[in-house]
């Protein structure tokens, strides 16, 4: 029997993208049509939740309306920066009590991809006057409409990721700065979220028999059967599609292989597509492994979930690792970085600090490889993740 060392790594660190809002660019909305997938759906899912009607006429994934921007621009508004012209020459602004404007949404609270109207209303015709009725994107730091005649603007916004945006509406001159020149009124700020959700993958067992099944399990933070997403899982490994769900909050799919493999399996929240990757996705799970394998061993993983300062990660083999050529190596799951690699024994312990937005790990029984997943994997564990807690 060999001499195997037994090597101890620093614990990687990687920030997961688990805040529900990101703040991507502004999507002018008379720039830009519906997002939709160019794929066609599928005849059926291999595990499909019942949804909602399809409205005849509209564009649908596999069931699912497809969001389609609505016809509420006002008539002869300027998207973004373009400036309409004024019907006619405008007179010279006449002394006003006041100036008032405000500005409403349709909705505040909707999915990625779908539409809220923005109107914004002043009390006097801006026709005849020299000044314009502006909405402007404070998030985008960007005018989303000019309209230079009428008493409302209105225009349909949307983004295609999660997002959170504030629009305000003024009177004021045609200029391209913020704020512009000429200022008459102001409204309030309106925000209005896409929301975002979280998205898990869990396989259960993660180490079985040739020949046997495993289930995959994918989870949401939120329903999303009002959405125009599914979750969609994946055999990463082969590049296929598993299981798909339209509803709900959990998606299960089971696999088997008839030979000694390691797959890497993923869930998506996204449009229905059988491509790999599919299109229109929101959310992407953590990479989960599957071993077949006839040689017995086990492996499972263990580390706290939140923390003020460093963690420590345990590994677990069903036996003594010594005898063997076989290694327990624990992996950041995020990065791919080996952590640690143990020869002996039936246990191996990495302490690292985890991110502010996780850290997770996963560990396998295989040979000394740095490679992710490692050569020779025999058995793989369950992904872990830990939390650096925020003090104050």
């Amino acid at each position: 029997m060999r001499l195997k060392s037994v090597l101890h790594g620093p614990g990687g660190q990687a920030r997961l993208a688990l805040a529900a809002f990101a703040v991507p660019g502004l999507l002018a909305a008379g720039a830009m049509s519906a997002a939709a997938s160019s794929a066609p759906a599928p005849a059926a899912a291999n595990q499909a939740a019942a949804t909602g009607p399809t409205t005849t006429g509209a564009a649908t994934h596999a069931g699912k309306r497809v969001p389609t921007r609505p016809a509420t621009i006002s008539p002869g508004a300027g998207l973004g920066a373009a400036i309409p012209a004024k019907p006619h020459r405008a007179a010279v602004a006449r002394s006003l009590a006041a100036w008032t404007v405000s500005l409403t949404d349709s909705i505040n609270w909707l999915w990625p991809t779908q539409y809220s109207t923005l109107t914004a209303t002043t009390n006097v015709n801006v026709g005849p006057t020299p000044y314009y009725l502006r909405i402007y994107d404070e998030t985008a730091n960007a005018y989303v409409v000019t309209c230079a005649t009428g008493t409302t603007c209105a225009v349909p916004v949307t983004q295609q990721t999660p997002a959170t945006h504030y629009y305000v509406a003024v009177v004021s001159d045609p200029s391209a700065s913020y704020p512009p020149g000429g200022v008459q009124a102001t409204s309030g700020a309106v925000g209005v979220v896409w929301q975002g959700v979280n998205l898990s993958l869990s396989a259960s067992p993660t180490t079985v028999p040739i020949g046997a099944a495993t289930t995959l399990t994918a989870t949401t933070s939120t329903n999303i059967g009002p959405s125009p997403f599914w979750t969609e899982i994946y055999d990463a490994t082969t590049q296929t599609r598993v299981g798909a769900c339209g509803s709900g909050t959990s998606c299960s799919a089971t696999v088997s292989e008839n030979a000694a493999t390691t797959h890497e399996f993923v869930a998506y929240l996204s449009y229905f597509s059988a491509a790999y990757p599919p299109s229109g996705i929101q959310k992407t799970s953590l990479i989960n492994f599957v071993t077949w394998s006839n040689t017995g061993w086990r492996a499972s993983l263990s580390t706290p979930s939140a923390s003020f300062g460093n963690v420590t990660a345990t590994a677990t083999a069903n036996g003594n690792v010594g005898p063997t050529p076989y290694y327990i190596d624990i992996f950041n799951a995020n990065t791919g970085v080996l952590v640690a690699a143990c020869g002996v024994g039936t246990t191996c312990s990495a302490t690292f600090s985890p991110g502010y937005s996780g850290t997770s790990l996963v560990a396998f029984i295989a040979y000394d490889s740095p490679t992710f997943p490692p050569a020779g994997t025999v058995a793989s564990s369950n992904v872990t993740t830990s939390y650096q807690r925020i003090i104050g």
